[in-house]
């Protein structure tokens, strides 16, 4: 697994980390290649986590600018 910068679209990352989920799950994974693997799970949640926080950012920022100050909603999902 590669240990450089991650180049991926939030997309990409999500789909790769939802593959490391089904192969641990799996556990057919030797112990080497199971930490390996989480280590590489761990780093993207990491990157994931960093772009929602950024775009929240960035819908905060746009709101502001359209309501001269910040009307935060709670997002209600089809949950």
């Amino acid at each position: 697994m590669n240990d450089k910068k991650i180049n991926k679209t939030f997309e990409e990352a999500i789909e790769e980390l939802e593959k490391i989920v089904e192969k641990l799950e799996e556990g057919n994974l030797n112990l080497n290649d199971s930490l390996t693997t989480f280590e590489r799970g761990i780093k993207l949640y990491k990157y994931c986590n960093s772009l929602l926080n950024d775009t929240e950012g960035k819908v905060k920022l746009i709101l502001e600018k359209m309501n001269g100050e910040i009307d935060e909603k709670e997002f209600e999902g089809d949950e």
